[in-house]
């Protein structure tokens, strides 16, 4: 474990963590924390960043001059917040590894939209880039912590509808569970530097308020039949409170057939790739995403 994810780790168990809020107090610490990225953004030399906002998609695009690779990359915040700006420094380097573009799409939060609103909108960017004429083929699917659960639900989405799958997925960290097992979480929780099994359990009471749902596989995608899906890359930690979950889906993935690449990280945090680049193991495994996306070419 390096001496930055040691120092980014406290930071995180201090400033995010938390136990005992209700909604409310969980909605406004989120968001908080999470649409006022501190990150300072490096951009690679050869990539630029533009706005987008038209019927279908919202959100900004990073890419080279003569992009062969499509991501569409979900961006995480527990369904409740979080900003695209804090994805710039990862999503410049995947453009600039890929020799590719990424969109980064914005979504409806709860609890003012709860689910599916934003499964819904993210489908509604993949229907965007299949209509600018993106080929399929061309096209990666990634997303984090709760925009990785969005990414596995779009992909059962696109499956349902009938839609072409696209190259292959990635998902760091996914949200992907709303009946999740009280021990485990509870187990987890120490070990955890950034999310605790109480934001786990309220955020799932807010992006969910109707029980009846949570067995939705597109609410709780490692519930999911993932027959007819492309081949997925799932990165977690072991010391996270989603590092089950994200077990379960691999298994409900390989059980229908799905090549799964699986990275598992011990001593770091919840999404760390997205710190690239001022974490040594987030430009590692940067790298390793890139070569998965690559070989699926």
């Amino acid at each position: 474990m390096s001496i930055q994810a040691t120092l980014i780790k406290a930071v995180t168990r201090r400033t995010i963590k938390r136990s005992g809020l209700n909604e409310e107090q969980l909605v406004r610490h989120l968001r908080k924390v999470f649409n006022n990225s501190p990150s300072l953004t490096l951009m690679p030399f050869g990539v630029k960043l533009s706005r987008i906002n038209q019927p279908g998609f919202a959100g900004d695009r990073l890419s080279v001059s003569d992009p062969q690779v499509t991501m569409l990359y979900i961006h995480g915040g527990a369904y409740i917040g979080g900003v695209t700006k804090t994805y710039h420094n990862m999503a410049a380097r995947l453009a600039k590894q890929l020799n590719g573009e990424v969109y980064l799409p914005t979504y409806p939060f709860a609890p003012e939209h709860p689910f599916p609103s934003a499964v819904n909108r993210v489908m509604e960017a993949y229907e965007y880039l299949l209509g600018l004429g993106k080929r399929p083929e061309d096209i990666v699917i990634a997303g984090d912590s709760a925009g990785g659960g969005l990414t596995l639900a779009t992909l059962l989405h696109i499956r349902d509808k009938g839609l072409p799958q696209p190259r292959c997925a990635v998902t760091l960290s996914p949200g992907s569970n709303c009946q999740p097992d009280d021990r485990i979480l509870d187990a987890m929780d120490p070990s955890d530097a950034m999310l605790s099994a109480d934001i786990i359990r309220t955020v799932i009471d807010i992006y969910v308020p109707d029980t009846e749902h949570r067995t939705h596989p597109y609410a709780s995608p490692c519930l999911g039949d993932y027959s007819g899906i492309c081949p997925l890359m799932i990165t977690v930690s072991t010391d996270e409170v989603l590092y089950s979950d994200a077990k379960r889906v691999r298994e409900a993935a390989e059980k229908s057939g799905v090549k799964v690449e699986w990275l598992e990280r011990g001593g770091v945090f919840h999404v760390w790739p997205v710190m690239t680049p001022f974490l040594p193991e987030a430009r590692q495994d940067i790298r390793k995403i890139s070569a998965f996306i690559q070989r699926h070419g």
